[in-house]
């Protein structure tokens, strides 16, 4: 039922934004996949659509990501989660802004976990091939762990930098790290860095790291959960 949910959320985000003015958002949806056989058996699979709208004054960019895994027979992974994030520039680079979070992993005992954040930012660069971007601000969460409802007041801290070397491939690295004002040592940290070219005017090829270390995760669970994963991704 989980995977029959995301697939037809990932099919709806692409079908509103494929209606819209292909000139105004740009899209892409990626898909990976890792399979080994023999002395081990194991299969990883992610799915995500990723849309973004540049306007002189404002910036959205939202994505969802699915990600299942197993090894011999028996689930590892099964993650849904996303963000969408609305910048104003005051200024060349200067903005406010904010961002919705969302989180669910089967694995991890995450029923659910949302947030909302209002943030202030800083382009420390912004020109034609390189960004990097400094963020914060205070939020709402709303989350269930374990059949354990909780819910806090969170601060977040967010850095992102993207560096395009020609016009067909591009590194980008971000970092991000939330925590309960009463509990800090409840902090969650996600980053991830990769690296992407294009192989024609609508594929690409992406390689990217993403690692969620998660201080006090649920019971009996891992606090860190890292993936490495190959993918293409096509754009529209």
């Amino acid at each position: 039922m989980m995977k029959k949910v995301t697939i037809n959320s990932l099919a709806a985000a692409v079908l509103m934004t494929a209606s819209g003015n292909a000139e105004e958002w740009k899209s892409s949806f990626d898909l990976g996949a890792t399979l080994t056989e023999g002395n081990s058996e194991s299969l990883l699979v992610t799915m995500g659509f990723v849309t973004e709208k540049i306007e002189k004054q404002n910036e959205y960019r939202a994505n969802l990501f699915y990600t299942y895994g197993e090894e011999a027979s028996n689930a590892t992974n099964d993650e849904l989660f996303g963000n969408a994030a609305w910048r104003h520039l005051h200024s060349d680079k200067f903005y406010s802004g904010a961002r919705f979070d969302f989180r669910k992993d089967e694995i991890a005992e995450i029923d659910y976990r949302a947030a909302l954040t209002g943030l202030f930012g800083y382009y420390v660069i912004k020109d034609s091939s390189t960004s990097l971007a400094f963020e914060g601000g205070l939020g709402l969460t709303y989350e269930e762990l374990g059949g354990i409802s909780n819910n806090y007041v969170h601060a977040y801290i967010g850095e992102f930098f993207e560096h395009k070397f020609n016009d067909k491939t591009k590194i980008y690295q971000s970092l991000s790290l939330v925590a309960p004002v009463d509990n800090t040592d409840a902090h969650l940290v996600v980053g991830e860095i990769g690296v992407e070219t294009s192989l024609s005017d609508t594929l690409s090829l992406k390689v990217y790291v993403q690692n969620k270390y998660d201080a006090q995760p649920a019971a009996g669970k891992d606090d860190n959960d890292l993936k490495v994963v190959t993918g293409i991704s096509y754009k529209f």
